[in-house]
């Protein structure tokens, strides 16, 4: 038999609304069978809400294959030309809120004097993945700030660019008689740079206990982490 297709989550219709020009961030108000009820979106003010709006219904029917009424539809507009960094800054935590990213998989590679990371972060309850890759020397001192290098680029993806993430350390410390993985992280966005940090414990695994930490840095900050299944 066929495979069913996954229906569409909160994630997926914020991810098509947010790629529309002047909008800012939008939120989604479900009923208790999952249908929509309600879709809050914040814009610019360089564009009619009336236009916004069918854009919006143009692109959940183009992309996601769902026709929304437009009376579900608000928008509510900032002013001003130019968006302030806090503003765009606000758009990113906006899609976050009560969607943890998860890590689902993480893969090293190695071939000869290289090595590739490949790290899949899954978003709350959607399922919707994003995959983060990094490469680089092939040295056992290097595997771990691959794998932290591919979780930021993964949860750059999902931030839609809005986020510039660096690892400026990662070193796996002895605390409590227990090994953990110990980063510090910068990110960098149009309101600044702030620095963070994210401590696991190892279970086994350096490697999942680096991407974890990552993700514990990031949680401080917006709420992105999730625990693994």
């Amino acid at each position: 038999m066929p495979e069913s297709k996954r229906e569409p989550g909160v994630a997926d219709y914020e991810k098509v609304i947010c790629q529309i020009k002047d909008v800012l961030g939008a939120r989604l108000v479900t009923a208790p069978d999952g249908s929509i009820s309600e879709i809050h979106i914040m814009a610019g003010s360089n564009r009619n809400p009336k236009q916004i709006v069918r854009d919006v219904e143009s692109a959940l029917l183009i992309q996601l294959g769902i026709t929304v009424d437009h009376k579900k539809i608000s928008v509510v507009q900032v002013q001003g030309q130019e968006l302030t960094g806090e503003v765009a800054e606000d758009k990113a935590l906006y899609r976050s809120t009560c969607m943890p990213l998860r890590l689902v998989s993480l893969n090293l590679y190695t071939r000869g004097l290289e090595a590739e990371a490949t790290v899949e972060l899954e978003a709350g309850l959607s399922g919707t993945i994003y995959q983060g890759y990094a490469c680089g020397p092939n040295t056992p001192e290097r595997h771990l700030w691959l794998v932290a290098d591919a979780t930021l680029n993964a949860v750059e993806k999902y931030s839609c660019g809005i986020w510039n993430l660096a690892l400026e350390d990662l070193v796996l410390v002895e605390v409590a008689h227990r090994r953990a993985a110990l980063c510090v992280i910068v990110l960098v966005s149009q309101a600044g740079y702030e620095y963070l940090a994210g401590v696991a414990l190892v279970k086994g695994d350096d490697r999942q206990a680096a991407a974890q930490a990552v993700l514990r840095a990031l949680n401080c900050r917006s709420c992105v982490y999730g625990s693994a299944g």
